[in-house]
């Protein structure tokens, strides 16, 4: 039998929306947020809190915040003088930021916010079928000899594992985030996805 290669691939800004709203917002998820996870460099580096607080304060505030994300929603003890915890988690905009540095200074970059055309090879892998999720049913309808007559299409193009996502229009919720970002800010991060842009 002869496999087949095929890859899916995301509007970068779709993609990033998705991955905040699934790891970072409201602390949905606990993977960033170790004593010197990403959640507590990044708030420490861009949450705006008063200049007036001292260093020991600030580290007693962000490691309170920080205990209350590892905590389920439902049981978090918000101190609503606490500005770490006000919003709880990252806001869009300092996601944003961090992943910027995180390319501008050449850190290993995780896969959930890699650059497509980093993460899967593609200069020494040859791909028969590269989809996309904005029109992937219609990729599907157009390839039912590559998968096979058996093969399930997914119900709603753009189906994603992320089901807070699903539950809204991808382009409402680009625009909605998006609308955090100033022009430099946008600039900069379509750089550090331009070959994605460009390659797709």
């Amino acid at each position: 039998k002869s496999s087949l290669n095929f890859l899916t691939v995301r509007h970068p800004w779709e993609r990033l929306v998705s991955m905040y709203i699934n790891k970072f917002q409201s602390c949905s998820s606990t993977m960033f947020s170790g004593k010197n996870g990403i959640l507590v460099k990044t708030l420490r580096k861009y949450r705006k809190i008063d200049e007036n607080i001292s260093l020991e304060e600030k580290s007693r505030l962000l490691e309170a915040a920080r205990i209350e994300c590892n905590k389920p929603s439902d049981i978090r003890l918000v101190d609503s003088d606490n500005p770490y915890m006000n919003p709880m988690g990252l806001t869009f905009r300092e996601t944003v930021q961090f992943i910027i540095a995180e390319f501008k200074e050449n850190r290993g970059a995780d896969f959930h916010w890699l650059k497509i055309t980093h993460l899967c090879d593609l200069c020494s892998r040859k791909y028969q079928i590269i989809e996309k999720m904005e029109t992937l049913e219609r990729d599907h309808y157009f390839s039912p000899k590559n998968f096979g007559a058996g093969s399930k299409v997914p119900r709603h193009s753009g189906a994603h594992g992320n089901q807070s996502v699903n539950k809204h229009d991808p382009y409402e919720l680009v625009v909605r985030y998006f609308s955090e970002l100033d022009e430099r800010l946008l600039w900069d991060l379509y750089a550090v996805y331009k070959d994605d842009f460009e390659t797709f």
